[in-house]
């Protein structure tokens, strides 16, 4: 069970409504933190710090910063994952190749696979909690079920304590 989360509903214009399953944005904790973080990660590292790492180092930043982005987009804006996914390396794909016309910086392909493994490490993260949230689910299932049946034969023991009476045990013999 959920906690109750407070949370803010801003409705959605009529010509968005009429393309997606809800008519309103849910503004609450879990889906503006992960943006939260993103953009204090992304301030922290390319402006307040300007950390000026070299190859492989910036590897890092490029990884955590597209996997930062890929759970942001999935969580504020609810969407599947696989399209969380496709823009986040989009995003990705497009800001290596705008770096190829600014002066002083070069477009990496190696850049471009860091920002797909952050990308991919993430989906990877999400689809693994779903799969246990499911198995656990699936367990929970099985066990009221099977608890289900049993109970009602547990009952009938529990209601005839004559026959437990009437056991050698029971009147005062030995089971040696």
């Amino acid at each position: 069970r959920s906690l109750p989360v407070s949370s803010i509903r801003f409705h959605l214009p009529v010509f968005v409504r009429r393309h997606v399953d809800a008519h309103y944005i849910d503004i609450s904790l879990s889906r503006v933190l992960p943006l939260g973080v993103l953009i204090v990660f992304g301030l922290a590292v390319g402006v307040v710090f300007n950390h000026g790492l070299q190859h492989p180092y910036d590897k890092v930043l490029h990884l955590t910063f597209y996997g930062l982005l890929t759970l942001s987009i999935h969580a504020f804006f609810c969407c599947r994952l696989r399209i969380s996914a496709l823009v986040a390396f989009g995003f990705g794909i497009g800001g290596e190749i705008l770096q190829a016309f600014i002066p002083g910086r070069e477009a990496s392909m190696l850049d471009a696979a860091a920002n797909g493994i952050g990308v991919a490490l993430v989906v990877f993260g999400i689809a693994l909690w779903r799969s246990e949230q499911r198995r656990a689910q699936a367990e929970a299932e099985n066990y009221e079920k099977l608890m289900s049946r049993v109970e009602p034969v547990l009952n009938r023991v529990r209601v005839q304590p004559a026959v437990a009476s009437s056991l050698p045990s029971s009147r005062g013999l030995s089971d040696r």
